[in-house]
């Protein structure tokens, strides 16, 4: 009967802490676990989910891109890894699985007039280009306060100080110009499905001008009913769109991301 019942709490005992490390398991865990078992429709859910309930991440979106590139819903993947590409600029895997998805929806951009400029520009985020900003011009203040308050004595230190305070001033000149010249971020969006099609005016039974394609870049305009004015780059394509065919990478989510980390998954995908 003793081993009886010792058995019987072990079992217990297991079960307990069985239930206990599935309640303390994340909901970010839980959809990696989906997407690690092939259920890449409930990982992107679970995803989704998790963008509405606990605000917009990096590496939340980045899983989201590669659920949908699983999926083989290439414009869902790309708006995606867009939006991750936002709050982390400089990220290697991100920026290989998003031309891959470009290059399996034949969705490429064209390249801007100068490269090296639009290099520069994305190499920081806006979030990132407005705090270098900011920093600047507190240390631009703070030396002028503190030169004029007190004179300096030694001919090195004013040197100094006029070097640090012209850098400041380059840095802020430099940031406010990389805010300016992304600005049109905007106003782009992504082209979600195959069959979107832009239209002569804002209804479904408006003339079709031409289908743009899953994972397009667009410029967006008006918004009336239902449709949306878009203009497709590099083309002559323009016209309105279903709402539901296309999406902004920078909705009022992304304005102001809610702080909080997590682990991506950090697969590349081969080509």
């Amino acid at each position: 009967m003793t081993l009886y019942r010792l058995s019987h709490l072990i079992c217990l005992l297991l079960g307990s802490a069985a239930l206990g490390a599935a309640a303390t398991t994340t909901p970010f865990e839980q959809a990696n676990q989906h997407f690690k078992t092939g259920e890449f429709a409930a990982a992107a859910r679970a995803y989704e989910q998790l963008l509405t309930t606990e605000g917009p991440r990096a590496a939340v979106f980045y899983n989201l891109g590669n659920s949908y590139q699983r999926l083989g819903q290439f414009g869902p993947a790309i708006l995606a890894y867009e939006r991750a590409r936002l709050l982390s600029p400089r990220d290697p895997d991100l920026s290989v699985n998003l031309a891959l998805a470009r290059k399996a929806a034949a969705a490429f951009e064209e390249p801007g007039a100068h490269p090296r400029l639009d290099g520069l520009l994305n190499h920081l985020s806006c979030n990132e280009w407005s705090w270098l900003v900011a920093a600047a011009a507190l240390a631009l203040g703070g030396l002028t306060l503190v030169c004029g308050a007190v004179p300096l004595p030694r001919r090195w230190l004013r040197t100094s100080a006029r070097v640090a305070a012209a850098m400041a001033g380059i840095t802020i000149v430099t940031g406010a110009a990389a805010l300016y010249l992304r600005r049109g971020e905007h106003t782009r969006g992504i082209v979600l499905s195959a069959a979107a099609t832009v239209r002569l005016s804002p209804f479904d039974s408006a003339e079709a001008l031409g289908t743009p394609g899953p994972g397009r870049s667009v410029r967006l305009g008006a918004h009336t009913g239902a449709f949306r004015y878009v203009e497709v780059p590099a083309t002559h394509l323009r016209g309105w769109m279903a709402d539901a065919d296309v999406a902004a990478i920078i909705p009022s989510l992304i304005l102001n991301p809610k702080e909080g980390k997590g682990n991506r998954l950090g697969w590349r995908f081969l080509p």
